[in-house]
């Protein structure tokens, strides 16, 4: 047996294996995400006002609108920064999860603020912030772990598919195409599927002469009862 065939690819796929290490993942959610928002909400937020710093916000041009776009612009750059680190392989998939999950929370806090604090409400005001906070995180999370889902599942079947390489290489086998591979992989999942559908008919019928039975047993138990009956009145009157 091949030493490629010894490989146990489900154990390198463990959850494990497949995380970037935390301190790896913290510097660069610091330097990629967290550093990058702390900036624009110094400068741009529109809630930001103090002595110390100087608020860009009420001097831009059609401010809201504006300061939308430069949040977006920001949660691309966010993504951006963390795809490169992925593909230079300095952090995992788990990656997008996180960074998707906090650029698009901080997003959210920067631009709801940009209608929060037009309302007069006091305090309330915090409380609201920290409640579409959690929401986009929510959000983040769900739509990072999508994105982490997709792009790991594509990273497996490019392993697959060069395990199958590699295997006919050692072999000394003709080399197929990744066509063709994929053409065989599309076979075996119809045939799977053929097979699904045809135990889950075999089931069904099974399930339906089941029932059948049942019925008829119960329809002759109450023709049994009738019959007790009706010999029981005869036996009465006698």
């Amino acid at each position: 047996m091949s030493e490629i065939k010894n490989l146990d690819w489900n154990k390198i796929r463990e959850f494990d294996l497949e995380r970037t290490n935390v301190w790896i993942s913290f510097a660069f959610e610091i330097i990629g995400v967290v550093l990058p928002y702390v900036a624009i909400w110094i400068l741009i937020g529109s809630s930001w006002n103090t002595e110390k710093f100087h608020n860009y916000y009420n001097v831009l041009p059609v401010k809201e609108f504006l300061l939308t776009i430069i949040c977006i612009g920001y949660l691309i750059i966010a993504l951006g920064f963390n795809l490169i680190t992925y593909i230079l392989k300095w952090q995992k998939e788990d990656s997008f999860t996180f960074t998707t999950a906090i650029a698009l929370c901080l997003t959210g806090f920067v631009t709801n603020s940009i209608w929060i604090d037009k309302l007069s409400i006091g305090g309330f005001a915090i409380f609201l912030k920290l409640i579409f906070l959690v929401v986009f995180a929510l959000i983040g999370i769900f739509i990072g772990t999508l994105g982490t889902m997709f792009i790991r599942n594509f990273r497996f079947k490019i392993e697959e598919e060069d395990q199958i390489l590699l295997e006919a290489y050692k072999k000394g086998e003709e080399i197929p195409s990744i066509k063709k591979i994929r053409l065989e992989k599309a076979e075996k999942y119809r045939i799977k599927k053929e097979q699904e559908i045809e135990e889950l008919n075999r089931f069904k019928e099974e399930l339906n002469e089941k029932i059948a039975i049942e019925l008829k047993n119960k329809k002759n138990e109450k023709l049994d009862e009738k019959e007790n009956k009706k010999r029981n009145k005869k036996n009465n009157k006698k």
